[in-house]
């Protein structure tokens, strides 16, 4: 027996057994996804517990309600992001809140395609609870792991990295990673910044009294009681400080991944680390499949196997 055809056996049997757990994943994933589509259709049409939030704060700007309120963090309705992005929504808001929903879902569907690499591979992604939660949620993770995904692979995403970062706070960790091993980033880096700095200064020109309301709202939320349906935690009693300390953990691992030039670590880091932490937040670890080693003779048989387009 040849050498060749020693080794041509295990490898097809690789082959084979990825190849099963793919059709697997498509039959789970794709089954689940229907039947999470069934359950919100036949609920309330479609609505979605994160997207409210926004579609209300929307409708607040243009009427000059208050755009926070003390309230805790699972309070349905409840907007804790900076007034910028209430007043970018803005435009959303004459449209039904079912419109909007959808329309925000399939965002979050494209993100999800862009995150794994193929239509293919988001059906198996489906079988992963975390990303079925999101999807029902609607709200920002999946989205913004989409831009760390865009930053790490062209420069131009790094303009984008100051906007996220103010949603999370989370994806700031990926910058450590594009500093030292993406030099190219830099500029956008810096210029995005800049960009959103003044973006915020006309904001808050505009309505300097939200921007008060939003660090009031911080100081209420600081003390937080963490205790809900599907959230992790360390430290119940205080959501400022249990997101201090999971931050802290999360930027060693940064760290650690920039200076061992660990891409998938600092995504990961960076995409799952946010003010509270819930199950849904787990959803863009699929995007993990991304950042296996590329153009080897295995990446290769892989991508073909999931109908990836090419890197």
């Amino acid at each position: 027996m040849s050498a060749s055809v020693a080794y041509g056996r295990p490898q097809r049997a690789k082959d084979l057994a990825l190849r099963l757990v793919i059709d697997l994943g498509l039959v789970v994933g794709g089954t689940l996804a229907v039947a999470m589509l069934a359950v919100l259709i036949r609920g309330d049409g479609g609505l979605a517990y994160d997207t409210r939030a926004y579609w209300l704060a929307a409708q607040h700007v243009l009427n000059g309600s208050p755009l926070y309120v003390k309230a805790e963090y699972s309070s349905l309705g409840a907007y804790t992001y900076p007034p910028i992005f209430a007043q970018l929504f803005a435009p959303a808001a004459p449209l039904p809140e079912l419109l909007v929903a959808w329309v925000w879902r399939i965002s979050s569907v494209l993100c999800l395609r862009y995150i794994v690499g193929s239509w293919k591979a988001t059906v198996v992604a489906c079988a992963f609870i975390p990303v079925l939660t999101e999807l029902s949620l609607n709200n920002v993770t999946l989205q913004l792991a989409a831009c760390l995904v865009f930053a790490m692979r062209d420069r131009r995403g790094a303009y984008l990295l100051p906007w996220a970062a103010a949603l999370k706070f989370g994806p700031a960790l990926i910058v450590p990673y594009l500093w030292f091993r993406k030099p190219e980033t830099r500029r956008p880096l810096v210029i995005g910044t800049l960009l959103f700095l003044a973006a915020c200064l006309v904001s808050f020109v505009l309505s300097p009294g939200a921007w008060a309301a939003y660090v009031d709202m911080l100081r209420f939320q600081n003390g937080a009681d963490l205790a809900g349906s599907q959230v992790i935690h360390l430290i119940p009693a205080g959501g400022g400080v249990d997101f201090i300390v999971r931050f802290g953990l999360a930027a060693v691992v940064a760290v650690f991944a920039a200076y061992w030039n660990r891409g998938w670590l600092a995504y990961a880091a960076a995409s799952i680390t946010c003010p509270v932490m819930a199950l849904s937040r787990f959803a863009p670890l699929v995007g993990l499949w991304r950042f296996r080693p590329a153009r080897s003779p295995q990446a290769a048989r892989e991508s073909s196997a999931v109908g990836e387009d090419p890197q």
